[in-house]
């Protein structure tokens, strides 16, 4: 039915945004996006124990080939740091039990990759993820990042095959034209 489905997610303790975003014959849809919430005054035990659940949830019902993941960078407080990686780390403890593979991505890859500026802000993304994916709505904050995720993670296996493709039509090429000229000289070979 699909080429490829990709999970995207903005990893946190306190809301985690999540996005599938499937590519069918070249055309990118969106499947389903939210946001995880955990309660700030529970105990970091069960709130951890929550996202696993909900993760694996989605996990289940969307079925994604492979996931895309902010990456996590510290920043001045060293609170939300911690949390975000402790939030992180349920995350790929979830998908490796789901035999998923995970790529990071910075927010400046992200936002380059779905505005085509590092730079854009929040407005600006969930702006263009909703023209990206030909939504009727703009997503909520934390789930539009995680909708840019997968984009990006799109965007850039796309663009990787096409690498690849363009590298095997080169040596392709190049194996033709070498046998072309081997047959040529060995005619004048024949011939001289």
């Amino acid at each position: 039915m699909f080429d490829s489905v990709v999970l995207g997610l903005d990893p946190g303790l306190t809301r985690c945004g999540w996005g599938v975003v499937a590519r069918t014959q070249g055309t990118l849809v969106p499947r389903a996006d939210g946001t995880i919430t955990t309660p700030a005054e529970a105990d970091v035990g069960a709130r951890l124990s929550r996202l696993h659940d909900a993760l694996d949830e989605i996990v289940d019902r969307y079925a994604p080939d492979s996931v895309a993941m902010e990456q996590v960078l510290f920043n001045r407080n060293v609170q939300t740091g911690m949390a975000t990686g402790q939030a992180s780390g349920v995350a790929l403890l979830c998908f490796s039990r789901h035999g998923l593979t995970v790529s990071t991505y910075t927010p400046t890859q992200v936002k380059r990759a779905v505005t085509g500026w590092g730079g854009a802000g929040k407005e600006q993304v969930r702006t263009a993820v909703a023209k990206l994916l030909g939504m009727d709505r703009r997503p909520p904050a934390d789930a539009a990042d995680a909708l840019a995720l997968a984009l990006c993670h799109l965007t850039v296996c796309t663009r990787a095959r096409m690498t690849r493709s363009s590298q095997a039509d080169d040596r392709a090429r190049e194996g033709r034209y070498r046998a072309a000229i081997d047959a040529a000289l060995e005619r004048d070979r024949g011939t001289g």
